[in-house]
């Protein structure tokens, strides 16, 4: 297994969050900031930890952490992808969306088992669903990131097709939970759904 200064964290708190109605990374869900999810997610792993964030930067540098805005602003998520990596310090990186506050970190430390010479190595689950904001990514997949984006290609699943990459199967394992473990927080009708699950123990 890594040592923690082998990893960085990449949190993608970026995204104006306009169908939830509030900066996405700083939404208030079970009585603290979706960020602060994301980062007790990944410090057990990381020993550095990098946030993106177009919005509000001076409130996410109070946790302490280098906060970088997207070098190339509205390409979505590649973007800051993309700038995370160039500041990343070592080849090991994990990449989480704020807005997937249910992401365990064991769901990492599994795919940093299945890295082997992969590029790109993702959760997948159900009829063959990725989830390519919470995965294991190598710098060395900076370049083909660059290409995708100067050919006006932002969707994740183009960038895995040019990549070496691998989905790791999450449905017959433990740590998976069905319509949970990546629930994701879009919309407001989202977060009062999260908050039911929380109340009915349907996690934790």
């Amino acid at each position: 297994m890594f040592n923690r200064t082998e990893i960085t964290g990449i949190i993608l708190a970026g995204g104006k969050g306009r169908r939830l109605g509030e900066e996405k990374g700083l939404c208030s869900f079970n009585k603290k900031p979706l960020v602060e999810y994301a980062i007790e997610t990944l410090q057990p792993l990381c020993g550095n930890i990098l946030i993106s964030a177009n919005n509000n930067t001076e409130r996410y540098k109070q946790y302490g952490f280098p906060v970088l805005t997207d070098d190339i602003q509205d390409v979505g998520p590649l973007g800051g992808i993309m700038t995370c990596l160039k500041k990343s310090a070592t080849r090991h990186n994990l990449v989480l969306s704020c807005d997937t506050p249910f992401v365990e970190t064991a769901i990492f430390s599994v795919l940093l088992e299945q890295i082997e010479n992969y590029q790109v190595v993702a959760p997948s689950h159900e009829t063959f669903l990725v989830e390519p904001l919470c995965a294991y990514y190598a710098t060395n997949v900076l370049s083909q990131i660059e290409a995708v984006v100067a050919n006006g290609e932002y969707k994740m699943m183009n960038l895995l097709k040019r990549v070496r990459f691998k989905s790791v199967p999450f449905d017959n394992t433990g740590i998976f939970r069905s319509g949970i473990t990546f629930f994701n927080l879009n919309r407001r009708k989202d977060l009062t759904k999260a908050e039911e699950i929380i109340k009915e123990k349907h996690y934790g």
